[in-house]
């Protein structure tokens, strides 16, 4: 996890030299329009969503699960962006967006109907309509730049969800999901609109497991969704 998070700061500090190029202009682009009351935009994203599995603390005494473990692989997102502001530093940001992605979960348990111990991967797809509200802090503009901070509360629903489908060859997780945001980015301002590199990371606060009674289930104390996010917005 420490390896992806510096991949993806390493992302953000490689677009570095754009501020810098824009920094070097003596006239400033748009020198107003932070003061706006209201804007509008839209955003583009490559997600990472994955599971923060918590296992019962009596696993080992739990028979035909042995161990768990989760993989991801690269989703994309859509928003549209509302911004409201509220001050000179402060705003406050509502962007509903649109985010396909896919999860694997593996188990390491006794296959049910054979009792044979084998490795047994379920695939997870989800393709979330997501309702976040974010408070964004920026920084004093420098020419054609500026760096801000954000942090936020989302809600989500999984229109992939089989929360309720009866089948026990699948591994279902719940339709409804909150979560909390944090991120970093940077504002540049061209001529016609503003360019916002941004890195986000969203931990899921609720349950999202469905208690079937299946095997891999009952190892599974509570099973978290988390994202990191790269996001490109225009405004």
């Amino acid at each position: 996890m420490l390896k992806r998070i510096a991949t993806y700061i390493s992302l953000l500090v490689f677009l570095g030299p754009i501020a810098v190029s824009a920094q070097s202009r003596k006239l400033q682009n748009q020198p107003k329009y932070d003061n706006r009351p209201v804007h509008f935009g839209f955003c583009l994203g490559i997600n990472t969503y994955d599971f923060q599995i918590r296992p019962k603390q009596d696993l080992a005494a739990i028979p035909g699960v042995y161990d768990m473990f989760t993989t991801s692989q690269p989703g994309y997102s859509i928003g549209i962006i509302s911004n409201l502001r509220l001050g000179k530093y402060f705003d406050l940001r509502f962007i509903p967006t649109f985010s396909s992605t896919v999860r694997r979960i593996t188990f390491d348990m006794d296959e049910p109907f054979t009792n044979k111990r084998v490795i047994k991967e379920y695939q997870v797809e989800s393709s979330f309509i997501q309702f976040p509200f974010e408070l964004k802090y920026r920084s004093e503009r420098i020419n054609n730049h500026g760096w801000y901070v954000l942090a936020g509360f989302e809600f989500a629903t999984d229109l992939a969800s089989k929360e309720k489908v009866e089948d026990d060859t699948i591994f279902k997780i719940k339709r409804s999901n909150a979560a909390a945001q944090a991120g970093v980015g940077i504002d540049i301002y061209f001529e016609y609109f503003k360019f916002s590199p941004q890195i986000k990371y969203s931990w899921g606060i609720n349950n999202m497991l469905v208690e079937d009674g299946t095997v891999p289930v009952s190892g599974i104390d509570k099973l978290l969704s988390r994202c990191f996010l790269i996001n490109f917005t225009f405004e």
